[in-house]
C-alpha cells in the first residue's frame, strides 16, 4: 500500500511543478563564417533568453551585437551598416514566438520601444545567419530577425516583462 501512495504522491508532486513559467537563461556560439572569399574562426556570442510555459517553449531571444570590428559585421549590407552606424546602442535580437496570443513579437517590440529603442530590418545579415550551420539545428527559419537601436543617451537598462514570467534583463 505504501508503493502506491508514494507513486499518487510522486505524481501529484511532478504534475504540480508542470504549471510554472520559467525564463531560462544561457548562451550560443556560432562559430566562424564565410562571406564571399573571406572566412573567419572567430565566435560570435548570443544571449539566449527563453521563457517557458509548463514544458513549452513560448518565446526565445538569441541577442548579441556586431561591431565595426567584428568579422561577422561584413555579413550587414551597406544600408544596413549606416543603421548600425547611427545607433548609440544596438543589439542583433533573433525572436521566436511559439504562439502570439501567449507572448508575441509585437509584444517583446513594445516593450523595447518604451525603452527607448526602434526596431529595424536587417535582411541582409538574417540571411546569413540562417544558412550558418549551427542555427541549422535550430530551425532558425522560424526565427525573426532584427535590429533593436537607441539612437538616444538613456541609462535604462533593458529589462522585459512579460505577464505570468519574471523580468528579465537584456
Amino acid at each position: 500500500m505504501s508503493k502506491k501512495l508514494f507513486l499518487i504522491f510522486l505524481l501529484t508532486f511532478s504534475c504540480s511543478t508542470l504549471n510554472k513559467n520559467m525564463v531560462k537563461i544561457g548562451t550560443y556560439d556560432i562559430s566562424g563564417g564565410v562571406f564571399e572569399n573571406l572566412k573567419w574562426d572567430t565566435s560570435l556570442t548570443f544571449k539566449r533568453i527563453s521563457w517557458f510555459k509548463e514544458l513549452t517553449l513560448t518565446f526565445e531571444i538569441f541577442m548579441t551585437t556586431v561591431t565595426k570590428d567584428s568579422p561577422f559585421y561584413v555579413w550587414f549590407s551597406e544600408d544596413e551598416k549606416r543603421m548600425v552606424e547611427s545607433c548609440l546602442d544596438n543589439k542583433i535580437v533573433l525572436t521566436y514566438a511559439w504562439d502570439p496570443m501567449q507572448i508575441s513579437r509585437e509584444g517583446f517590440y513594445a516593450e523595447v520601444e518604451k525603452l527607448g529603442y526602434e526596431r529595424m530590418s536587417i535582411p541582409n545579415f538574417h540571411s546569413h545567419v540562417k544558412m550558418h550551420p549551427n542555427f541549422a539545428r535550430i530551425n532558425v527559419y522560424l526565427y525573426k530577425t532584427s535590429l533593436i537601436c537607441r539612437k538616444k543617451i538613456g541609462d535604462q537598462k533593458l529589462v522585459i516583462s512579460f505577464p505570468g514570467f519574471n523580468s528579465v534583463t537584456l
